[in-house]
């Protein structure tokens, strides 16, 4: 089954440090927007695959407005990803959509090949979607982190709160590895979403937020982060 967004929406990334995080919730439960929860708190996990010579990373730090982004995406436990979606993010001058295929990733043995599951899982595919995955095949880190969710009471804008962000190296190893993880920081992001044509309305409240938005990605950090321990 696809999902597909083909409408463009803003995203906000604002980085929080720990001694200011009571700080920036009250701020947005208190907004007049009226957020309140979304979604009950989960665990998120996310496989980010790239070119053997990390075409989609370089694409990150050069700052071009037009990249894409590839990942398998499901919730919960890290080692039951049945219920997996294969996306594929599409980014432009700001903006972005998602296109996202349900598509079952084998991590269930006790010692998970990664080229069993990934061929496993591309055969599960439509043909559009094995065209649009194109050559990242390479299992490059899984990102996990707790997610909160909220929403204002106009249900155009969506924040959710990011912690204990850490990430599992993938590259050079045959097997998937579950276990051994490397922490992103002691830091929570916030992220701020909204469809292209609430643009104005985005800009106003993140002006008000205590903290100034920055560029970031879990997944240039977390290359980052493996890089240079």
């Amino acid at each position: 089954m696809i999902e597909l967004s083909q409408d463009y929406r803003f995203e906000v990334k604002i980085p929080i440090p720990i001694n200011r995080l009571t700080e920036v919730q009250l701020w947005l439960l208190q907004h007049s927007l009226m957020f309140k929860c979304h979604y009950a708190p989960r665990y998120v996990n996310s496989l980010y695959l790239d070119t053997p010579l990390l075409t989609r990373y370089e694409e990150n730090l050069s700052g071009i407005s037009q990249r894409k982004k590839v990942r398998v995406r499901w919730y919960g436990d890290i080692s039951n990803a049945d219920n997996a979606k294969l996306e594929f993010k599409h980014r432009q001058a700001g903006k972005g959509f998602k296109i996202s295929y349900h598509a079952a990733l084998d991590l269930a043995r006790r010692y998970p090949i990664w080229d069993t599951a990934l061929t496993s899982m591309y055969r599960q595919l439509s043909f559009e979607a094995q065209v649009l995955w194109q050559s990242e095949h390479s299992p490059i880190l899984i990102c996990r982190y707790h997610r909160e969710y909220y929403v204002s009471a106009c249900h155009q804008i969506r924040a959710t709160f990011d912690s204990n962000m850490s990430v599992f190296e993938q590259r050079y190893r045959q097997t998937a590895n579950l276990t051994d993880s490397v922490s992103l920081g002691e830091y929570v992001l916030l992220e701020l979403k909204a469809p292209a044509n609430q643009e104005s309305a985005l800009s106003r409240l993140v002006s008000t937020c205590p903290l100034r938005p920055s560029r970031h990605s879990k997944y240039v950090n977390g290359i980052r982060r493996l890089t240079w321990l």
